[in-house]
């Protein structure tokens, strides 16, 4: 019989440590994309201004070789 009682009071000290652990790793999750985004995005500005960099240059190439 007590073991009985021992394991009932077990189970919601289960479900209380699963009731914080879940919110914890959500916001733990949350900041982790948050930081891969803002990395993604500044590479991303990186090479969207690599690229903007080489068509002006192209542009240029182009007027130059119609002004000759």
């Amino acid at each position: 019989m007590s073991q009985n009682a021992v394991e009932k009071k077990s189970v919601p000290w289960v479900l209380m440590g699963l009731g914080l652990l879940i919110p914890i790793f959500i916001v733990g999750m949350a900041f982790l994309a948050a930081k891969s985004d803002a990395k993604t995005k500044k590479e991303y500005d990186q090479q969207r201004a690599a690229i903007a960099k080489k068509f002006e240059q192209q542009k240029n190439e182009e007027q130059a070789a119609k002004a000759e």
